[in-house]
């Protein structure tokens, strides 16, 4: 067994332990790349799949205090969303301090329009200035991956995001990434959820009940504080659900276990 072929599986090894009790699919932990299987590990790819998003940057004196009144978390967290009046979604992202007058936001591409058209006023106001970088998103399962010199990881339910200047090569197709959030239950905007109350989609991962005053706080605290969300967004099979709720499922996938359709759907909350 070659070096690479042998830190490949000395890596799934521990990758099984950490993460296997949560049910991520065996055959995403346990598959080595494909030039592995075929004896070629000089070519070793490493189990991270590409996004489609976009890494804005926030710069300036008052860049804290203006995130802090648009979004609806904390800036020390890994998950974030811009919403509108209603609590409505107009972009959850994911986001990274680099200092106190500099932050980054990794939003889904399709989004960004609408996202700087909703900042731009406000960025004026607070004299922060928003820009492109040119950075390529990829979401590595293993957490293998290493930055370098300005690149960037932020954490994720599991596994982290990887922010590069580079492609990377990668070994994850499309379907096994899906079965991978599926798994782990992590969603992506524009593809399971669009512009939904915030609190549908999750009550904790992009909200912060203590942080203070933010764009849309209203009826989001009132809806925790008072109700619960009318919906929630979650992993279910096929057969748990009507036929309705069937014709709504999202990033739709056969469990390899179960061998049965599961895929992202809202459903009544109680």
């Amino acid at each position: 067994m070659g070096d690479q072929e042998e830190n490949f599986f000395g890596t799934a090894r521990k990758f099984r332990g950490e993460y296997g009790r949560r049910g991520l699919s065996r055959e995403i932990l346990e598959r080595p790349p494909r030039d592995l299987r075929q004896g070629r590990a000089r070519a070793y790819a490493m189990r991270v799949y590409p996004l489609n998003k976009t890494v804005l940057s926030i710069r300036g004196e008052k860049a804290a205090s203006f995130l802090n009144g648009i979004t609806s978390n904390t800036l020390d967290q890994p998950q974030n969303a811009f919403l509108n009046v209603h609590g409505r979604i107009i972009a959850t992202f994911d986001q990274l301090k680099l200092s106190d007058d500099h932050y980054l936001s990794v939003v889904t591409t399709d989004f960004v329009p609408a996202v700087l058209a909703h900042l731009d006023r406000f960025a004026r106001l607070s004299k922060v200035t928003l820009a492109k970088e040119n950075l390529s998103v990829y979401y590595d399962v293993l957490n293998e991956y290493q930055p370098k010199e300005n690149e960037y990881r932020i954490r994720q339910k599991s596994g982290q995001l990887v922010l590069v200047r580079n492609p990377l090569p990668h070994s994850m197709s499309a379907e096994e990434f899906t079965q991978f959030r599926l798994d782990q239950e992590i969603p992506l905007h524009g593809i399971d959820y669009g512009d939904e109350f915030i609190l549908n989609v999750d009550e904790e991962r992009f909200v912060s009940y203590t942080k203070g005053c933010f764009l849309g706080q209203e009826p989001v605290a009132k809806v925790h504080n008072r109700s619960r969300p009318t919906w929630k967004l979650s992993v279910k099979f096929e057969n748990e659900l009507d036929d309705e709720s069937r014709k709504k499922m999202t990033s739709t996938a056969i469990n390899p276990r179960t061998q049965q359709t599961r895929g992202f759907v809202f459903f009544r909350n109680g």
